[in-house]
């Protein structure tokens, strides 16, 4: 975890496997109200929403305490452990996987798709593309990819990258999303709601998933 508590930047299991085990994140917290209204607009309850890159499941159980039907992973063992460990059974029920989203992914497509401070965490063009791809695999044709990342106003406000969220411009994120996905809705707003702790600007977008360039890849490998 960096100074400002801030998400560590890692796209390796292991790392995030000892932050989780030795460290409390201090990004870690329900979403404000901006995620709820947006959900609440695009893809109301009870739809069924894939929570990608879960962490410990803050999130997750934010989603099914509103109904939604819930799916949550991340490629962090050790997260999804604690996860488990944190939902009540007698709540809401949460259905946990340790998954690497850009392997091989043996889930069916879903409705809707939500990333929040996950794409984030990939600092180039080709890992943002990568992840993008992977999330259009998952996600049914003209279905939803909800995303939550730290936002650059200008290209200035995106050159520091030594540590922390990767912080793209609006241009750099859409270059690495619309090959799959249109834009329907994009708003700037805090990421979270602690003071100097996670209210730096967040890019919140929900994008659908192109039913045309489905079709073609589906014929491709058909």
């Amino acid at each position: 975890m960096t100074a400002r508590g801030m998400p560590l930047r890692s796209l390796n299991a292991a790392e995030w496997d000892r932050t989780y085990d030795s460290a409390i994140p201090g990004w870690d917290e329900e979403p404000p109200p901006v995620l709820g209204e947006l959900l609440a607009e695009h893809a109301p309850p009870p739809a069924h929403v894939l929570d990608v890159g879960c962490g410990l499941g803050t999130t997750a159980r934010w989603l099914a305490d509103r109904s939604y039907t819930v799916t949550a992973c991340d490629f962090s063992a050790q997260a999804i452990t604690e996860a488990r460990r944190r939902t009540p059974a007698t709540g809401p029920a949460v259905r946990y996987e340790v998954l690497d989203i850009t392997g091989h992914v043996p889930l069916d497509p879903f409705p809707v798709l939500l990333d929040r401070g996950v794409l984030h965490t990939r600092p180039t063009d080709r890992e943002r593309r990568t992840f993008a791809a992977a999330m259009a695999r998952l996600c049914r044709p003209g279905g939803l990819w909800v995303h939550v990342g730290a936002a650059a106003l200008t290209e200035e406000d995106a050159l520091d990258q030594s540590s922390g969220p990767s912080w793209t411009t609006e241009k750099t994120f859409l270059n690495a999303v619309t090959t799959w996905f249109t834009v329907l809705d994009l708003r700037i707003a805090d990421f979270g709601r602690q003071k100097g702790v996670t209210d730096w600007l967040a890019r919140y977008v929900v994008l659908r998933r192109r039913e045309q360039e489905s079709r073609q890849r589906d014929a491709r490998t058909s």
